[in-house]
């Protein structure tokens, strides 16, 4: 409770520090250390579209769209002849 009176939880907190905090913990929430950098960028991005649009589908879309191109990209360099648990365990 003590803490609660140096700092009060409901304090609406600037949208570029929230954007940045929400950003580490998607990319960290990934348990994938490699590539912390990458998914700290498109959690900012996220983020971001988020607080622009305050809708939420416009994120989730961008999510759904960076997952749908890395799955084509794997499945493109697969039929090239890559091996992709190769390529994945090397990030």
């Amino acid at each position: 409770m003590l803490c609660l009176a140096y700092h009060n939880p409901f304090r609406r907190v600037p949208t570029p520090v929230a954007v940045i905090i929400s950003a580490a913990v998607f990319a960290l929430a990934h348990l994938t250390p490699g590539q912390f950098p990458q998914l700290f960028v498109l959690g900012t991005a996220l983020g971001f579209s988020y607080a622009q649009t305050r809708n939420l589908v416009t994120p989730i879309t961008i999510h759904a769209f960076w997952n749908s191109g890395v799955i084509l990209l794997l499945t493109f360099l697969q039929l090239q002849g890559y091996d992709i648990k190769e390529l994945l365990q090397a990030s």
